[in-house]
């Protein structure tokens, strides 16, 4: 009898560890970094770009349509062609995949930091997918790439409609050399109304130095940022773009700004960058 009890526990066990999920949807976000280089540098200005570049997946290809392959070596190699062209010190990605299902390339922001030379911190929005392809197999979210030395992160939730639907800000603390530091934010709002309001709320009080970038899906003035000190440095020129580069007025301003967007069509969305100069 005791045997008999035995069996029918195992059994209930293996069942529910068949029929559990892989990932607790609700909470899972991957975020992670890691150094490659170690240098110090005394830069007066700082270019800085952000690029959407659509889950690796080409301006006519479709990334979420689960019967269509991305994210390979070619595409790899268009996007880190666009960077090297603008030559940046720092890079804000969005839509960044990591493990995905129908990449081919499955640590593609580990292969482009290498193509780079660069530093690199990943922020993922969760498992979660907004046109609702189940089972969800990998992530998608924000990157920093940087030549210069990663202090820590901070991958922070955002925006939040459901499970499926949420959307994470990455934070990185960045050194510059032993007595300057800064902080590099990525962004990719869904939008609702709650994203701007949150990411005002946890910069307030921030302190240091900040370069906020990413896809704002959003082309007016953000009020709620300009209040606590940040400036576009897209607000006097004619690019007006949802793909935006803000910073702390106090410690920089607006040396040169520019859009670069290649032949390759290699995303829907433009590379940004600005040239920013430190005060004083």
């Amino acid at each position: 009898m005791r045997k008999l009890i035995q069996n029918i526990v195992l059994i209930g066990l293996l069942l529910i560890s068949c029929t559990k999920e892989p990932y607790d949807y609700e909470n899972d976000r991957t975020s992670y970094y890691k150094n490659l280089i170690f240098n110090k540098y005394n830069d007066s200005t700082i270019i800085c770009v952000t690029f959407n570049i659509q889950l690796g997946f080409n301006a006519f290809s479709d990334p979420w349509d689960k019967s269509q392959i991305g994210a390979n070596e070619e595409q790899l190699q268009n996007i880190t062609h666009v960077l090297k062209q603008i030559s940046p010190d720092i890079i804000a990605l969005q839509e960044v995949p990591r493990n995905r299902f129908n990449a081919e390339i499955k640590d593609f922001l580990e292969r482009l930091a290498e193509n780079l030379d660069m530093n690199y911190a990943f922020g993922a929005h969760g498992f979660n997918d907004p046109y609702g392809i189940y089972p969800v197999h990998g992530e998608w979210g924000n990157a920093i790439l940087t030549k210069y030395q990663i202090q820590n992160i901070c991958n922070k939730e955002i925006e939040n409609i459901d499970k499926w639907q949420k959307r994470s800000m990455i934070d990185v603390e960045l050194m510059i050399n032993d007595s300057v530091f800064l902080h590099a934010l990525s962004l990719h709002y869904i939008p609702i109304q709650e994203g701007i309001p949150n990411t005002a709320n946890y910069l307030h009080d921030h302190g240091k130095p900040i370069i906020l970038m990413g896809d704002f899906n959003y082309m007016g003035e953000i009020s709620e940022l300009k209040e606590i000190g940040l400036a576009d440095s897209d607000s006097n020129y004619i690019i007006h773009s949802i793909d935006r580069i803000l910073y702390s007025d106090t410690f920089f301003e607006t040396k040169e700004i520019g859009s670069l967007a290649d032949t390759n069509y290699t995303s829907d969305h433009p590379a940004n960058y600005s040239i920013l100069k430190l005060k004083n």
